[in-house]
């Protein structure tokens, strides 16, 4: 007992040691913790450069050691845009393939741009990707290789 009675007066003094920091002390702490805050958000705005620049690169385009970054931001991108379309059908309504425009849900023909609801514009529409990935038919989850079950609801594939 007497023990953990001297490691708590230790971390008592620990404290008392950091309430007599002195303020140029303080000021340094502070003026590195806010250069290290400026650091992070630089390397996220790089980072986000990088990918919005390569991002419709094909994979054997891609520097070998960004590849495999930019294509999992790809992958949580089909992911996002499966549970947006998710989220618009349970409000009754969808998103019009060729435009991007939010309509109700079950219409054949857009109310913005004309096109049939399900197709996809190859003149100026939204982007037309590579082969179609394999999506979960449950959630829109884009659904791995080979995947008997979705990784994001459950659901059994095929």
């Amino acid at each position: 007992m007497k023990i953990l009675s001297n490691l708590g007066n230790l971390g008592n003094l620990a404290n008392i040691g950091a309430q007599r920091e002195s303020p140029e002390m303080r000021m340094a702490l502070d003026n590195i913790a806010q250069v290290d805050g400026e650091i992070q958000q630089k390397i996220f705005q790089l980072g986000q450069a990088y990918y919005e620049e390569n991002k419709a690169k094909k994979e054997d385009d891609l520097e070998e050691k960004y590849a495999p970054f930019v294509q999992m931001v790809k992958k949580l991108e089909e992911n996002r845009k499966g549970y947006y379309k998710n989220k618009l059908r349970l409000e009754g309504l969808m998103m019009c393939e060729n435009c991007g425009a939010t309509i109700s849900y079950g219409s054949v023909f857009c109310n913005q741009c004309g096109k049939k609801a399900d197709e996809k514009s190859e003149d100026g529409g939204m982007p037309v990707s590579a082969p179609e990935t394999p999506k979960c038919s449950q959630c829109g989850a884009v659904l791995e290789e080979g995947s008997l079950f979705c990784t994001s609801c459950g659901a059994k594939v095929g």
